[in-house]
C-alpha cells in the first residue's frame, strides 16, 4: 500500500461506499467516509438478505445476472463467515410458471449460472410443505448477514487509515471552477467544512438530491421502494423463488429463525417519506400463498422497507429497470466527483472496485487492488481493541449457544469504535 497526498471523501457507508473506501485506502489515498446514520443503515442494511446467483435476472437482465454470479462467488470467499450457503429453488405454482422454466433454464446457462432441474416427485418427497410446486430448479442463491459483513469491510478500511464519520450529514459538495474542493456537513449539531480533492457520491437513492443541493444536475436515479415482511419460523432451509419474470412477492428467504417475504417495487419521490400500507403486505402474503400456503398462517413479526437507487433510463418502470450499475462523472469536473447509480448488494464490491479504478486513473495511480482478508481483519481489530467492553464480552460468547448473536454485538461495537474515534 502506497501513501498518497490526495484526500478523498466518500459519502455513504453502505456496501458501495465502504468497498470504495477500502479499495481507495488500499491504493494509498487519504480517505474519509461520511454517513448520516450508522454504517449499513440505509438501503444496504434493509434488503432481504439474498446473495444473488443472478438467476432472478437471467431472463430479462443478462448483464446484471452475469455480475451477480461472479460476485456471489467472490463475496462468498471474502465474507465466508457471514454467508449461509442455503441454495435456492425456483418453483412453479401453476402451468404458466412451469412453462417459463424452459426460458429460465436456458437463460441461466447463457449467463454462466449453475442450474439443475429437480424431479418434482423427489422435490415433493423432500419438501412436503411445498407440495403445490409443479416444477423445481436449483440455483446457487445464498443468504448474507449484511451488517456484520459491511462493518467488517469498514474495519479493514479503518485499519488502513480510513476515517469513518457516522452521524455526519453531508449538506453540500463545494466546487470551484472545474474541480471539487470539499464538502460541508453537519455533525453533533455543528456545521463543518472540509477540503477534499475528490468526492464519491455513494448515497444510493439520495444521490440526486445531494447533487441538486450542490447546484448540479441530478443523477439518473429512480428511487424504488421495496417492502419486506418478516414471518415467524422457517418454511424452508433454502431460498424460494417463484418461477416467473421478476415481480412482486416472489422471494421467500430463511434468515436466522425467520422467513423474509419480498418484495415490491414502487417508484417514490422522497425516499425518506415512503410508508408501507397494510394492504401492501397482505397482497404479498396472498400472492406467495399460491406456492406456499403456510405463509397465510405464519405470525407476522414485523415489516420493513428499503429504497433502491435504480437507473432511471434503464427500464420502463421500477420492476423492469436494470439491476446493473453506472458510475456517473459530472461534466466539467474531470472525474473529481463520481456518483453511483443502480447496483445491488451482491454487486457492491464490484462497484467499489470500479470507483477506485476511476479515481486512480484520474490521479495517475497504478496499483493492483486486492480484496480484504476479513478473517485477518477481525483478528487484528480484536487485538487492537481488546479492552473495549462490548468486544471483550462478545469474545467471551464464542463457543457458547449464543455465539452467532454475539457476532452482531461485536459488529455494533466495531461500528461504534470506528465511527466515534475521529
Amino acid at each position: 500500500m502506497m501513501s498518497m497526498s490526495e484526500k478523498i471523501a466518500v459519502i455513504g457507508a453502505g456496501i458501495n461506499g465502504i468497498f470504495a473506501a477500502y479499495y481507495l485506502a488500499y491504493a494509498g489515498y487519504d480517505v474519509t467516509v461520511f454517513e448520516r446514520g450508522d454504517i449499513d443503515s440505509g438501503t444496504s442494511g434493509r434488503f432481504h438478505g439474498m446473495l444473488h446467483s443472478g438467476a432472478r435476472y437471467a431472463t430479462n437482465d443478462e448483464v446484471s445476472a452475469r455480475e451477480c454470479i461472479v460476485e456471489n462467488r467472490r463475496i462468498s470467499n471474502i465474507g465466508h463467515r457471514y454467508v449461509e450457503n442455503t441454495g435456492g429453488y425456483f418453483l412453479a405454482a401453476n402451468d404458466d410458471e412451469a412453462e417459463f422454466g424452459d426460458v429460465l433454464f436456458d437463460a441461466c446457462r447463457r449467463a454462466g449460472i449453475d442450474i439443475s432441474e429437480i424431479p418434482i416427485e423427489e422435490f415433493a418427497r423432500d419438501n412436503p410443505q411445498l407440495k403445490n410446486a409443479r416444477r423445481a430448479m436449483r440455483v446457487p442463491d445464498k443468504v448474507i448477514r449484511s451488517y456484520e459483513f459491511v462493518v467488517s469491510v469498514a474495519a479493514a478500511a479503518h485499519l488502513m487509515g480510513t476515517k469513518i464519520r457516522t452521524y455526519s450529514d453531508v449538506k453540500k459538495i463545494d466546487i470551484e471552477g472545474n474541480s471539487v474542493t470539499g464538502i460541508e456537513y453537519e455533525r453533533s449539531g455543528k456545521e463543518i467544512s472540509e477540503k477534499f480533492d475528490a468526492v464519491v457520491n455513494a448515497t444510493g437513492p439520495f444521490s440526486g438530491k445531494i447533487l441538486e443541493r450542490s447546484g448540479l444536475k441530478q443523477t439518473p436515479v429512480m428511487p424504488s421502494a421495496g417492502i419486506m415482511v418478516v414471518l415467524e419460523g422457517r418454511v424452508s432451509t433454502a431460498i424460494l423463488n417463484r418461477m416467473r419474470e421478476p415481480s412482486d412477492a416472489d422471494i421467500l428467504l430463511p434468515y436466522w429463525s425467520n422467513s423474509i417475504l419480498g418484495t415490491s417495487a414502487v417508484v417514490v419521490e422522497d425516499p425518506d417519506s415512503f410508508r408501507p400500507e397494510p394492504e401492501d403486505m397482505q397482497m404479498m402474503i396472498d400472492d406467495m400463498s399460491e406456492l406456499v400456503p403456510a405463509v397465510k398462517i405464519m405470525p407476522i413479526k414485523r415489516y420493513y422497507y428499503s429504497v433502491r437507487p435504480l437507473i432511471e433510463d434503464a427500464g420502463e418502470d421500477a420492476r423492469t429497470a436494470s439491476r446493473s450499475f453506472r458510475i456517473v462523472g459530472e461534466e466539467d469536473l474531470d472525474d473529481t466527483l463520481l456518483s453511483v447509480v443502480g447496483g445491488k448488494f451482491t454487486t457492491g464490491r464490484l462497484v467499489g472496485e470500479e470507483i477506485a479504478k476511476r479515481v486512480m486513473h484520474h490521479f495517475g495511480t497504478v496499483i493492483d487492488l486486492k480484496d480484504p482478508d476479513l478473517d485477518a481483519t477481525l483478528e487484528a481489530f480484536e487485538k487492537r481493541y481488546a479492552s473495549d467492553p462490548i468486544i471483550s464480552r462478545a469474545l467471551e460468547r464464542r463457543g457458547t449457544i449464543d455465539e452467532e448473536y454475539a457476532g452482531i454485538a461485536e459488529a455494533y461495537a466495531i461500528s461504534s469504535i470506528i465511527g466515534g474515534k475521529q
